[in-house]
């Protein structure tokens, strides 16, 4: 799965968040962070937004978007 940032000087700030809560992003580019792992499924599609609710609210000036 591939997440894009709109602003690239949050990218690595998304990747350590993801990291801290046992996800193994890789950063692939300067405003994208990829999820490595099976192919997701719906429960691993919902624990990812419920990460990025939690992103959101720390750095709500920081859009990112679930590309795939």
């Amino acid at each position: 799965m591939q997440l894009v940032l709109r602003d690239p000087m949050y990218t690595d700030r998304l990747a350590s968040f993801l990291a801290s809560v046992g996800q193994r992003p890789v950063v692939a580019g300067p405003d994208a962070v990829e999820l490595f792992g099976d192919a997701p499924d719906e429960e691993t599609r919902l624990e990812l937004e419920i990460y990025l609710r939690v992103w959101r609210v720390l750095y709500p000036e920081a859009h990112v978007e679930l590309a795939a």
